[in-house]
């Protein structure tokens, strides 16, 4: 069962979005029993874009309105799908609207926020259970490192995928390596993540399986988040010692760094980082309600780092102009800054594993469709695992606490709070490129391997894993559709010799 049938997508989406906001003369709930399930799904799929809509262009009680209607239509323990993933959405939608007034928001959002935070960790084991694209990752990643390491004496891998950290993907790698010929190495890990008791616990499993194995091992831990890292000193966090091979892996993390570029450029000295709109309203009286309607009709229709507002505001309010001038200033790129570091360290490969979505957009509404359409197949993919093994309540932490929180974090929020910041491999070759790195080809045994694993874990025909155009990537594919990439990375030889 398809989250959005064909005739349900083509209905909700050929139409204009105000053919589809059409309030019911009877009042809510009893619209809601009048409709078939079909039509509560295209219902509800004009619902979310109207809303969305209607929050872009600043329409507060509009969007309201369409909240309304789709908590009549949508709930998190709803039994279908799109019910689900419709609940999820407004929850996000409504969070946009809530954060106009952010000390409310803070207030009530905090509290239900964290009464779940110590559920998290078990929902993102159920997610690594339920679905394959983590073990996938893992897998090819361990790969393409043995094929770079072959040969080597001492080996150093760097772990930075954080919350997407797993032992058990360093346990493959033990057993790999272990079995290659010539024996294993002398292995050494790092691993850098937030959680202390997580790298006391890692360290722990993978001294244990280690010493079963006979691998001469350490561990290393760096206490951080991968945005916390300087880049200037990353020799020394992570202990990178000559003599050593040295390989970098990270899982769905890199694009956290693009919101520290976010942060960097919006800063202004003296100013609190304040927003276009909170100078003008410091700088030339206006009336309250003429402050919201311009907060509304900029704050929400695009990013607040988009150009074409801030170009905008600044032909309204000449005393905006120099703020403005400082804030589009360059500054230094946490991301660029952080590549080009390890592009100093000479890494044999550096492995990135992210999902293949642009929810990167500085126009509000290009995320919310981008992202409504790339987790409609994650919901989907969820559906059919707790189905098959008949795990509804894991599959509902999954949804819940796991992509809702990432849903939140492409639609609800903006500036240096959207951490999730996914973009297509596309735009990450560019990035690396020209931070000075090339390409290193993921292998077709690699591949192999990969299609081995899902007909083992009985995932095969839905799941796919294929190669990119130039054979040199890997994507990770739900129904022909590509959900995550994975590639991997070394010093371009000609930047190296130069550096």
């Amino acid at each position: 069962m398809d989250i959005f049938p064909e005739d349900t997508v083509s209905s909700a989406t050929s139409s204009p979005a105000s053919s589809l906001y059409s309030p019911s003369p009877h009042g809510y709930g009893s619209w809601v029993q009048e409709l078939s399930h079909d039509q509560q799904g295209v219902r509800l799929i004009g619902l979310l874009y109207q809303c969305a809509a209607e929050v872009a262009a600043g329409a507060f009680d509009r969007a309201d309105h369409c909240l309304e209607q789709i908590t009549q239509l949508a709930s998190l323990d709803a039994p279908h799908t799109l019910q689900r993933l419709a609940a999820v959405f407004a929850d996000a939608l409504a969070r946009k609207l809530l954060n106009l007034v952010p000390g409310l928001s803070r207030a009530l959002l905090s509290t239900a926020n964290s009464a779940e935070a110590h559920l998290i960790p078990a929902a993102r084991r159920h997610l690594f259970d339920m679905l394959p694209f983590m073990k996938l990752a893992y897998l090819t990643t361990n790969h393409a490192i043995l094929e770079a390491m072959e040969g080597e004496k001492f080996v150093h891998v760097v772990d930075l995928s954080g919350p997407a950290s797993n032992p058990v993907q360093w346990i493959a790698l033990f057993h790999a390596l272990r079995a290659r010929r010539g024996g294993p190495p002398h292995l050494r890990i790092t691993a850098v993540h937030e959680g202390k008791e997580f790298l006391a616990n890692m360290a722990g499993v993978l001294a244990k399986e280690a010493e079963a194995l006979d691998i001469p091992f350490q561990f290393s831990a760096v206490e951080a988040r991968l945005d916390e890292l300087d880049p200037h000193a990353l020799r020394q966090l992570l202990r990178v010692r000559s003599g050593e091979a040295f390989a970098i892996s990270v899982v769905a993390q890199l694009h956290r760094l693009l919101a520290a570029d976010d942060a960097g450029r919006r800063h202004v000295p003296g100013s609190s980082c304040l927003t276009p709109v909170q100078i003008i309203a410091r700088s030339s009286p206006s009336s309250f309600g003429e402050l919201l309607e311009l907060e509304l009709n900029t704050r929400l229709q695009l990013s607040p780092d988009s150009p074409s507002v801030v170009s905008s505001l600044s032909r309204q309010s000449p005393v905006l102009q120099a703020a403005v001038a400082q804030q589009q200033r360059p500054a230094a790129a946490k991301l660029g800054s952080f590549l080009q570091a390890v592009r100093a360290l000479s890494p044999k490969i550096m492995v990135v594993a992210e999902p293949e979505a642009n929810h990167n957009a500085a126009a509000f509404l290009e995320r919310f469709e981008e992202a409504l359409s790339y987790y409609a197949s994650l919901f989907d993919c969820l559906e059919r695992a707790s189905a098959a093994h008949r795990c509804a309540a894991e599959r509902a932490r999954v949804e819940r606490l796991v992509l809702g929180e990432e849903v939140r974090g492409v639609v609800a929020r903006e500036g240096a709070e959207r951490k999730v910041r996914h973009e297509r491999l596309a735009q990450w070759a560019r990035r690396m490129e020209g931070a000075g790195m090339e390409r290193v080809g993921m292998s077709f045994g690699g591949m192999m391997e990969a299609r081995k694993l899902l007909q083992s874990l009985g995932w095969g025909g839905s799941y796919e894993v294929v190669h990119d155009a130039r054979g040199e990537a890997f994507f990770f594919c739900w129904h022909r559709r590509p959900l995550y990439s994975v590639s991997a990375w070394r010093p371009a030889a000609a930047r190296l010799g130069g550096s």
